[in-house]
């Protein structure tokens, strides 16, 4: 072979190597924009629970009075600063003569704060003020990318400091559900003020890693290994934390603030395994309840009085 084919040859292969790899590197750009990007989070392409369970959810009484609450009753926009110098937003239901208690209702991947307004009516009606936080990338949000709980830890941190500073005698609930739950939990780990009573975890999963491990072949339509350890790389590149570090398991490990685990035995986004773990493993005072026929987020949806009769019979044991 003339040293010149070699040449040429050798040439193609380089440009193919790099072709390779900007094609690899686009793909993982564009797998976590999917997935952790905000467009992707607000135009998602694939479903996280079936077409059914969307459907009892959406027709459920209590999900149509949240959606009426929403929109009757009178909403402050409030945006601070967090420790980060970004703004952060949330929306505030105060409830007249109130000035002590407070539930920050914490919302879910791909969800909004008006589809948490289930919750946020519930407690708002017990005599609470109800603040409901965007979390990042989602609606509402400057912030591009989501961390799935673990930077919106700090973010509900202060928040919880900020009402600390405004009320008088601030006693707080935190109300998460599926990863709103599992931003709680990861909050619930940190030195918390004395304000925060106590913490509701709904269908939340015990950390990021493991949610994308079990969610990987019907999201992604991937095997779990080594998808997993590629797609954690790339986050770890392009959002800037580790997946395996975000672990809701770790930080209730290290909680002092009691809380309440709520799930469903059906539940096909966050398998009843991860809750049962989670309260084993939690280091504060807790107490745990499974509804055997539930889905993922549907606990307050198929038994309402069941659940929020468990819910404010653990606040009161704490407020």
């Amino acid at each position: 072979m003339k040293a010149t084919t070699k040449i040429m040859l050798g040439a193609a292969a380089v440009i193919g190597g790099v072709a390779a790899g900007v094609a690899i590197n686009k793909a993982l750009d564009n797998l976590v924009n999917t997935h952790l990007g905000r467009d992707g989070i607000q135009h998602p392409k694939t479903k996280l629970m079936s077409k059914k369970n969307q459907e009892d959810f959406a027709n459920s009484p209590e999900a149509i009075l949240g959606q009426l609450f929403y929109a009757s009753t009178p909403q402050i926009n409030i945006t601070i600063p967090n420790r980060e110098g970004r703004h952060i937003n949330a929306l505030l239901y105060k409830k007249d003569g109130e000035e002590s208690k407070y539930a920050i209702v914490v919302h879910g991947y791909r969800s909004t704060t008006k589809a948490v307004s289930y919750l946020a009516r519930r407690y708002f009606e017990a005599g609470y003020n109800v603040l409901v936080p965007y979390l990042r990338a989602h609606h509402g949000s400057d912030y591009e990318y989501c961390t799935m709980g673990w930077h919106e830890r700090f973010d509900i941190i202060d928040w919880i400091n900020y009402i600390d500073s405004k009320a008088i005698d601030a006693k707080i609930v935190l109300h998460g559900v599926s990863m709103g739950a599992a931003t709680v939990m990861m909050t619930t780990g940190e030195p918390l003020p004395s304000c925060v009573v106590c913490a509701v975890e709904d269908c939340g999963y015990t950390s990021v890693f493991d949610a994308y491990t079990y969610k990987i072949p019907k999201m992604m339509k991937l095997p779990a290994f080594p998808s997993i350890d590629i797609f954690r790389r790339a986050i770890m590149k392009r959002v800037g934390f580790d997946i395996k570090e975000a672990s809701a398991l770790a930080q209730v490990r290290k909680s002092s603030t009691p809380t309440l685990f709520i799930h469903g035995q059906c539940d096909t986004v966050v398998p009843v395994s991860m809750a049962y773990e989670l309260y084993e493993n939690a280091a504060c005072k807790k107490d745990i309840l499974i509804f055997n026929d539930a889905e993922h987020t549907m606990c307050p949806i198929l038994h309402p009085d069941e659940y929020w009769g468990k819910v404010f019979e653990f606040i009161d044991k704490y407020k």
